[in-house]
């Protein structure tokens, strides 16, 4: 009887680390994770599937390697986020997009030449109200709006910009789209800090202000099915499906980490309690999670324990 296979797909932010600071074992614990996989190749596949949107995929792995997590335990091959996802959404669909972005973010846009002309790229000390002509034309003809996690952006000025291009004010010959690169509603910034909001609530105003519904909006990010596909798909053989495999997703946002799109496609579930955990996360969301751990560490040892070594 062949043993089983898994596809480990690992939220990042609020799991791995939150900021600069793993979370408790993190590191160690994927070494472990790492040196079992090395043992048994064939039965063990690991992605790290991040809804990042506030720092380019370099940045992203330069903050890695501050945690501690060398390129040999999370490779650049090993990285999957949204920001990667909208990017080659843009360019498959040949958008002008109005970037609401980061700047780090951001440079994910500027190495295409051609699309970036097309990018209308916004930044906090920039007053659209003040704009000359030929960047005031170019920010109205935009046909889309690209959002992430961009607090400096999230101002009066900007977003009343994203609302009158969503809301046809400025005369757009087909619907803008409404891109945004996940749906969170809330994060962690620091390890002690309090929550602050993510780009989901800004995206929730804009639909409400521009009479959209939100299953119009083009998420790019977990818990799409589309996002988890992709990911998977990178994961595995030509000659393989999903189906082949138990995929498992763990993350610390029972909504944005293990939301419908996770158990429409059959994941297995699993939250952790650190980075946005809050009390009671386990039964909230259209369904509870199938495991919950303390940590990340705490479910790779329980992991590598009962279902790579069962006794």
């Amino acid at each position: 009887m062949r043993s089983a296979r898994f596809n480990l797909l690992i939220d990042l932010n609020g799991t791995c680390h939150i900021g600069d600071t793993p979370t408790l074992g993190a590191v160690q614990a994927i070494q472990r994770l790492r040196a079992v996989q090395q043992q048994q190749p064939d039965r063990v596949k690991i992605r790290f599937c991040s809804n990042t949107s506030k720092e380019s995929s370099s940045s992203l792995l330069s903050r890695l390697r501050r945690v501690g997590l060398g390129v040999e335990l999370v490779g650049s091959s090993d990285v999957f986020t949204s920001l990667d996802a909208a990017y080659r959404l843009v360019a498959r669909q040949k958008l002008r997009p109005l970037l609401l972005l980061s700047q780090s973010a951001q440079t994910a846009f500027r190495g295409d030449d051609a699309l970036a002309r097309d990018c209308f790229f916004a930044h906090a000390d920039l007053d659209p109200e003040r704009l000359d002509a030929q960047n005031a034309a170019k920010l109205r003809s935009c046909d889309a709006v690209v959002l992430g996690l961009c607090p400096e952006l999230m101002t009066s000025k900007w977003l009343d910009e994203a609302f009158r291009l969503l809301a046809g004010e400025y005369d757009a010959k087909q619907r803008v789209a409404l891109i945004t690169t996940h749906r969170a509603l809330y994060h962690r910034p620091t390890q002690d800090g309090p929550l602050s909001l993510g780009p989901g609530a800004f995206v929730a105003a804009l639909e409400a202000a521009s009479g959209r519904r939100a299953s119009e909006t083009i998420v790019c990010g977990k818990p799409q099915p589309a996002f988890l596909q992709e990911c998977v798909a990178g994961m595995i053989g030509v000659d393989e499906s999903m189906s082949d495999f138990t995929n498992i997703i763990v993350g610390d946002d029972i909504v944005a980490d293990l939301g419908q799109g996770t158990w429409q496609l059959g994941l297995r579930r699993v939250l952790v309690r650190t980075g946005k955990y809050r009390n009671g996360d386990e039964s909230r969301g259209d369904r509870v999670a199938d495991e919950t751990h303390d940590s990340l560490a705490s479910w790779i040892d329980h992991f590598i324990a009962n279902d790579l070594n069962p006794k």
